[in-house]
């Protein structure tokens, strides 16, 4: 890969794919040994995750939109592969997603993705790539103890030829910005009409240092989210509620986390792109809400059994602190 399109992917891709990448070409990994070719595994899996929660936000958003409801071959694993997730569902995920878009012949927000990952009725290059890293990665799990210095740098240097294809094929991602919207305020006076004005942060490159800007707008957006746009158009996709940003995991620094997992009321796992540490959707502030979202995709995506299996249980206690004692005192 050239320098020109590294720098970009570093620079004007989304942080959760650019930080990773970045991370690939320090010099704690540039040696052809375990560290660098478990990191070519990362990056892949970490792209394909990433795409797989956009891909399920866009058909999860578009349903009432299509000729035919979804079909039974995919709500009949959509359980399996949404739970204790791996690389090998996470792509089967995200194909079957494009080939509904693909049979409904709807384009998705990012349109280019359909051919990204179908060509015709057969494999794109890129997802022969995405194949071929996962299956890499379970025989490495079954031969750890077995390779050589020899194996290992093959294995890195066949690593980054399927790198190369799955990441350069995705150029056009730089070209829909993926930025979080943040606080907003109004500006009503009277006799006016009202304008919004929006915190936006580009969620790109490699810092977690984001730029922000503040725009006025004349007509509201999704806050607090995290959303993909398109360059000269109002329209977004907002991708919440499987890639938020929060300061709410277990080292409370404002971090992107992406939905990963799911055990009915005992944690919905989120894992952080760099060092936000473990998130579980379970005691948040905006648990209720993000849960009451997250089931639509059960209801619309399974049957109703696990539409009732991930259904939280009610909390019938009664948290109210009416009766606590209070010192109350006039001021003088």
């Amino acid at each position: 890969m050239d320098t020109k399109t590294k720098r970009k992917i570093e620079n004007e891709f989304p942080y959760p794919i650019a930080l990773e990448y970045r991370r690939l070409n320090t010099e704690e990994y540039l040696d052809q040994n375990e560290k660098r070719l478990q990191k070519l595994l990362r990056i892949s899996e970490n792209t394909i995750h990433f795409l797989s929660l956009i891909g399920l936000v866009d058909l999860f958003d578009n349903i009432k939109n299509f000729k035919n409801p979804i079909p039974e071959w995919f709500t009949k694993e959509f359980a399996g592969r949404f739970t204790r997730t791996t690389f090998g569902k996470w792509i089967a995920l995200f194909r079957d997603t494009v080939r509904i878009f693909k049979n409904e012949e709807y384009a998705m927000f990012i349109p280019e993705l359909v051919d990204y990952f179908i060509k015709g009725k057969g494999e794109s290059d890129a997802q022969k790539a995405f194949n071929n890293m996962t299956i890499m990665r379970n025989k490495l799990q079954h031969s750890a103890s077995n390779l050589t210095r020899a194996d290992i740098k093959n294995y890195c240097e066949e690593a980054e030829q399927y790198l190369d294809i799955l990441i350069t094929e995705l150029e056009f991602l730089a070209d829909y910005p993926f930025i979080s919207v943040g606080d907003v305020s109004v500006f009503y006076p009277k006799n006016k009409s009202p304008k919004f004005i929006h915190t936006f942060s580009e969620v790109i490159g490699t810092s977690s240092e984001f730029s922000a800007t503040k725009k006025i707008m004349q007509k509201l957006m999704n806050s607090p989210a995290v959303i993909i746009t398109k360059p000269n158009e109002d329209a977004y996709l907002n991708l919440d509620p499987l890639i938020i940003i929060s300061n709410e995991g277990d080292k409370q620094i404002t971090d992107v986390f992406m939905y990963i997992d799911w055990e009915p009321n005992k944690i919905i796992k989120y894992r952080p792109v760099w060092n936000g540490g473990e998130f579980n959707l379970f005691g948040t502030e905006r648990e209720k809400e993000q849960i009451e979202l997250l089931m639509k995709f059960w209801e619309y995506f399974s049957d109703d059994n696990t539409f009732n299996k991930y259904k939280p249980v009610k909390n019938e206690k009664n948290f109210s602190d009416d009766n606590e004692v209070v010192k109350f005192e006039f001021e003088v």
